[in-house]
């Protein structure tokens, strides 16, 4: 075994004088205890260094995947979350497109259950019911029409949820048992849809999203027990070497020579001290020994040991900080995730929100070039919409069409709706060079699709060979999944303005029908009948043209109002909060009640229907004050903040019940102020509510969200 030691120069040691000829017979008890001292040290040492390198990893390898195990649930309660949200707005939309389709007809409607009933995840899924908890739509046949609330045997956090589910947004976790009967925990999000009374829930096991983590704890553990198996093997291999040594000397020693001599001594103290401070952890300390005999063999073997422990510990450390690395960019591509869904979440415009998601990528993750391509569905082709260089702006182009299915990665993507991973541009046919972008190595297109339809590709470029993975691979695709529905929702959002438009149209033109019109025809007919009476009947003249002249103030009053109501007048000449302290002003001289305004946070630009929405928010709530609340005291607040405005109108008055009234109320007892409020409110995609106590006054709330301003706007856009 010593053999095998070689000294630095690649040779094996000479003995130039063997320890038979330093050894007196009157030293043999010290070499005894001396030699036992110091393998007892070095086994000490050895296992104490063993213990911390295994307990180190073990410690590691935990929280690695404990904080994998958190982010992954937290990403999969919000794309439940959002699964919920989306399923109760598609209902919405479905029920506002179909306002004569009675709640108790849905159950019969296929594309009302169609919409009810989507997947979440890989066993999850949606299901409706009303507040009082009967199942409307389920994906188990055997389930519609059963009581929530009733169902023997349910776990109480099931009911629970249920139950606060029927004030508003509620969520939760309940265990459930799986196909195979083992007991796990679902997670599920329930949200109102809309005032029609119905319920949206999404439910799925939280599990399925931590799965990964939990295999790449399988994985971690692996690698934690093959290096403690690497150490253990150097242990024993150390205590073998030390226990033949140990043989070797005793044998020596008691066939040859009794005592030991001073020359042997100097030797076992150095590699004493070497075994002391390779126990302190210097695993780079050197025993040097230049006897010439096996003590010197006994040193270099001791080096080489401690070599390999520095080797087998800086190998664990590459690893836990490799898998540190991935577990940051893992963080990284969530957050980016997360990042991007509350951007599509505050933006309907893709003309903005389509560079910012490339600007993103490529700062986030080192990509050298990010396009994003849409399909036209005029012309059938792909069309650029953002393209983000290295070290240029954000261009949005205004068309540079590439044709789907063509001799291109973009195009056979657009195509088949598969995403390719090109890491060597050299061996991809599919591959179409661009004089431009002759440094491109490696290109990742995915497509960007709503169920089974493409929309466009989102493509990224990288000067690097191999430069994508898996990683690279899901952050894309989920990212290409988000901007689908962000085109969608883009598209519902013109559609539903169009919608308010034609009939805001149509509105004024009844209007002008059943009064301007009116009224002129009245006129004409009063003049004709004045000038037919001129010469004969002076006073049935002068009657038909005072007559004229009354419908033509009238019709000039009508006049008046419509303008009125399409744009208010002192928002022409004043921004908002100049034009809500003259009608806080006009209100306090009209009323006489003590009214007080303030403006709260920096005063900015912001669209002028949401200025004009607020603007009669706050009139019709001040007429409303005026009329029913008998208060002495009124507040007016408008507050900014970098993603809303806000205005708030309080009163200390007598109250009433907090609700806004529904249409067949309004039209029943004639009065228009909540609903009114709450239509302007929900035009401006503004969120309305009414604060009301009896005795303790009302407030009346709107928050409206914002776009990012234009310094915000153009700093997503820098590449």
């Amino acid at each position: 075994m010593l053999d095998r030691f070689l000294d630095e120069g690649g040779r094996r040691a000479r003995i130039r004088f063997g320890i038979r000829s330093k050894i007196l017979i009157p030293f043999l008890a010290l070499a005894f205890v001396s030699l036992g001292v110091t393998s007892s040290l070095a086994f000490r040492t050895i296992y104490e260094v063993s213990y911390l390198v295994k307990e180190q990893s073990m410690t590691t390898a935990d929280e690695v995947t404990q904080r994998s195990i958190f982010a992954l649930e937290d990403l999969g309660r919000r794309l439940v979350q959002r699964r919920a949200w989306y399923t109760a707005n598609q209902l919405v939309l479905f029920l506002q497109e179909h306002p004569l389709l009675d709640i108790s007809m849905l159950r019969n409607n296929p594309e009302v259950s169609k919409i009810a009933v989507q997947q979440v995840g890989l066993t999850g899924y949606t299901f409706v019911y009303d507040r009082q908890g009967v199942v409307y739509f389920h994906p188990e046949v055997r389930m519609v029409g059963v009581n929530l609330l009733k169902v023997g045997g349910e776990p109480i956090y099931f009911s629970s949820i249920v139950e606060r589910s029927f004030l508003g947004e509620a969520s939760g976790y309940y265990e459930w048992a799986d196909e195979s009967g083992e007991k796990r925990q679902k997670y599920m999000h329930c949200v109102p849809v809309g005032t029609t009374g119905l319920v949206v829930a999404a439910v799925t096991y939280i599990d399925e999203y931590s799965s990964p983590a939990e295999q790449f704890k399988e994985e971690i553990a692996q690698a934690v027990q093959e290096t403690s198996q690497y150490v253990d093997r150097q242990v024993q291999k150390a205590q073998l070497v030390f226990i033949i040594a140990f043989s070797v000397m005793v044998l020596f020693a008691v066939v040859v020579i009794v005592l030991l001599s001073r020359a042997i001594t100097r030797p076992i103290l150095a590699l004493t001290k070497g075994v002391e401070v390779v126990g302190r952890g210097e695993l780079d300390y050197k025993i040097k020994v230049e006897t010439g005999d096996e003590i010197q063999q006994l040193a270099e073997q001791f080096n080489a040991m401690t070599m390999a422990l520095k080797e087998s510990y800086a190998d664990l450390e590459r690893k836990v900080e490799e898998r540190t690395r991935q577990e940051r960019l893992r963080a990284e591509q969530l957050r980016t995730i997360n990042e991007v869904s509350r951007k599509i979440s505050s933006v309907v415009k893709l003309d903005e929100l389509l560079p910012y998601v490339g600007n993103l990528l490529r700062e986030t993750f080192n990509y050298h070039n990010v396009n994003i391509f849409l399909l036209d569905p005029e012309s059938g082709g792909l069309v650029l919409k953002a393209l983000c260089l290295g070290g240029q702006k954000a261009i949005i182009p205004v068309e540079i069409p590439l044709e789907v299915g063509g001799s291109s990665i973009v195009g056979w993507v657009a195509q088949t709706g598969e995403p390719i991973l090109a890491n060597d541009i050299s061996e991809e046919p599919r591959y179409k060079a661009v004089e431009a972008l002759r440094d491109i190595k490696s290109e990742l297109a995915v497509p960007v699709k709503l169920g089974d339809k493409v929309l466009g590709v989102l493509d990224i470029e990288s000067t690097e060979v191999d430069a994508f993975g898996e990683a690279d691979l899901f952050t894309a695709q989920t990212l290409a999944d988000q901007l689908a529905i962000a085109i969608e929702n883009a598209r519902l959002y013109e559609e539903t303005r169009q919608i308010a438009v034609m009939e805001e149209r149509n509105r004024m033109a009844r209007e002008i029908h059943d009064t301007l019109a009116q009224g002129f025809s009245g006129i004409i007919m009063q003049l004709e009948a004045a000038e037919q009476a001129l010469g004969e009947d002076v006073a049935a003249a002068e009657r038909h043209i005072n007559q004229a002249k009354s419908l033509a103030r009238k019709s000039l009053a009508e006049a008046r109002r419509s303008v009125w109501n399409l744009r208010p007048q002192a928002l022409e000449q004043s921004p908002l909060y100049e034009a809500l302290k003259q009608e806080v002003d006009k209100f306090t001289q009209v009323s006489g009640i003590r009214t007080s305004f303030e403006v709260i946070g920096a005063r900015r630009g912001i669209p002028a229907e949401v200025e004009a929405a607020l603007l009669r928010i706050c009139q019709e709530a001040l007429t409303n004050v005026r009329k029913h609340a008998e208060a002495s005291e009124v507040r007016v607040r408008l507050v900014f903040d970098e993603r809303a405005v806000e205005l708030v109108v309080s009163d200390n008055g007598k109250g009433f019940e907090a609700r806004v009234p529904s249409e067949d109320e309004v039209r029943r007892r004639g009065t228009f102020g909540l609903i009114s409020m709450r239509e302007r409110a929900r035009s401006i995609n503004g969120h309305f509510e009414v604060l009301s106590e009896s005795g303790k006054g009302t407030m009346v709330r709107v928050i409206v969200p914002l776009q990012e301003t234009s310094s915000g706007a153009d700093q997503s856009s820098d590449c």
